[in-house]
């Protein structure tokens, strides 16, 4: 059988739908000579009768229409593809998952994902909140298409972005003799008995420095890898600690207060993506989302810390 094209076939179901070539010429915006050279060239492929021609009319012979069954099935699915194809670009449907840091997910990123969904209704969100380290190793795996942690990696199956750079605040209980200054320094804090982010963080090592430069010794208590859970060890009496002004914001308690800490310690939020995979748009839309979203949500953060003083 030779070759059969798309133009041919197209051509065919027009003549079926229609019922005449001139109507066929008209759906398909081609002249009705072209029509008919396409039908013929049909005909000849399939090696079948089609029609038996009754002056301007075609009538289909029993093997069109077992044939045009067979087509409308193939242009269903074609159609099926044109509807997903202007769903996705539409942003009607797809998927989009997030893994993410608990300092960023906790009161934040919820926020976002629900800004993110009324502008694009069809696309599946997922989130999952995890350590830095985790978000990290599930994004070189391609499990999730964007992850937000505090940890710049070297690793060969990440691009890895800055998202936003915040000074560390100082978490304090309220009875705390500190919370009467406005600003609090390493000074402040000697022999203080104080919660470390864990070794795994890199704004750790930024902390140390600061108090070796400064030539301060505190009282190590604690370490954890989460802001959060520092700030529920000062709030539980246990010491003070330097965390991320986000954490900050969203972590309700009576028994803390928040002070802004110099020198400035910069603690960093990277947008982590799978390296060896083309981001889609919804991804690309999103993380420019949480660009601008988080670039408010800092300098608010600052604003109202330094109003609390």
């Amino acid at each position: 059988m030779a070759k059969l094209s798309y133009r041919q076939v197209e051509a065919f179901r027009a003549v079926m739908i229609a019922g005449t070539t001139t109507g066929a010429a008209g759906l398909l915006y081609i002249s009705q000579p072209a029509v008919s050279r396409l039908l013929n060239d049909f005909e000849v492929a399939v090696k079948v009768k089609l029609f038996d021609r009754h002056h301007k009319r075609l009538a289909p012979t029993p093997e069109a229409l077992l044939l045009f069954e067979e087509v409308e099935r193939s242009f269903v699915g074609i159609d099926r593809l044109a509807t997903m194809a202007e769903e996705l670009r539409d942003f009607q449907r797809g998927s989009l998952k997030v893994a993410a840091m608990p300092a960023i997910a906790l009161g934040f990123l919820p926020r976002v994902m629900q800004q993110f969904s009324q502008h694009h209704q069809g696309v599946n969100l997922t989130l999952q909140v995890r350590s830095s380290q985790q978000v990290a190793d599930w994004i070189a795996t391609q499990h999730f298409d964007v992850g937000i942690g505090a940890i710049n990696v070297a690793d060969p199956a990440l691009a890895v972005e800055v998202l936003g750079e915040a000074a560390l605040v100082c978490a304090l209980p309220a009875n705390h003799p500190l919370v009467e200054k406005k600003t609090i320094v390493p000074e402040d804090l000697r022999d203080q008995p104080f919660i470390s982010l864990g070794p795994e963080q890199s704004v750790r090592y930024k902390v140390d420095e600061v108090f070796e430069q400064a030539r301060v010794s505190r009282q190590l208590v604690f370490d954890t890898q989460l802001s959060h859970v520092a700030c529920s060890f000062v709030d539980a009496g246990s010491g003070v600690a330097l965390i991320d002004p986000i954490t900050a914001l969203h972590f309700s308690s009576a028994n803390l207060v928040f002070r802004p800490f110099e020198p400035w310690v910069s603690f960093s939020y990277h947008l982590l993506y799978p390296a060896h995979r083309a981001r889609s748009r919804a991804t690309e839309e999103f993380s420019q989302l949480l660009k601008q979203e988080l670039a408010l949500l800092v300098k608010r953060a600052d604003g109202l810390l330094r109003l609390k003083s």
